[in-house]
């Protein structure tokens, strides 16, 4: 039954053409339906999540990709999975919990084992109309060695 409440919420929260557009319904059920589809095709990440992406997240992303574009001999900052926060993964032990901060702001806090190492990634989401947009995320502490923030690493490519 779990598995079938799974897929359901990996076919519903994960497909642009079933989310209606763009944004999604239930921040919990996409990102349940993203670690979903990490844990059952363990070799290949998600596609294309943009839809969920708030404008914010998705202008960041798009001068991220310019960036990249324009030093295609160089890393940027982003050399990793920030789903999973490694370039491997083997997940295990997820856990997810929801922290409400008004009716426009919602956490998705992840916990999750990946290869041994325990994390957690906190998902900031923005309520505009009806629909959720994933506006963020964040690991440990969100900067310097103890952690980063999505947005920060966007905007900052050539670290």
């Amino acid at each position: 039954m779990t598995r079938l409440l799974l897929a359901l919420a990996l076919l519903f929260a994960a497909s642009p053409a079933l989310a209606q557009g763009r944004g999604v319904a239930d921040p919990r059920a996409f990102v349940a339906a993203t670690y979903a589809r990490y844990q059952t095709r363990p070799d290949t990440p998600p596609p294309n999540q943009g839809y969920a992406y708030s404008p914010r997240l998705r202008r960041l992303f798009a001068g991220y990709d310019a960036w990249q574009r324009a030093h295609n001999d160089e890393v940027g900052s982003i050399d990793f999975d920030w789903w999973t926060n490694a370039q491997d993964w083997g997940l295990s032990n997820l856990r997810l919990s929801v922290l409400n901060e008004g009716r426009a702001l919602r956490w998705i806090i992840a916990r999750f084992d990946n290869a041994g190492r325990h994390d957690e990634i906190r998902f900031r989401f923005v309520r505009q109309g009806t629909r959720w947009y994933l506006d963020d995320a964040m690991e440990g502490t969100g900067s310097g060695d103890n952690g980063w923030t999505l947005s920060a690493l966007l905007q900052h490519p050539a670290q």
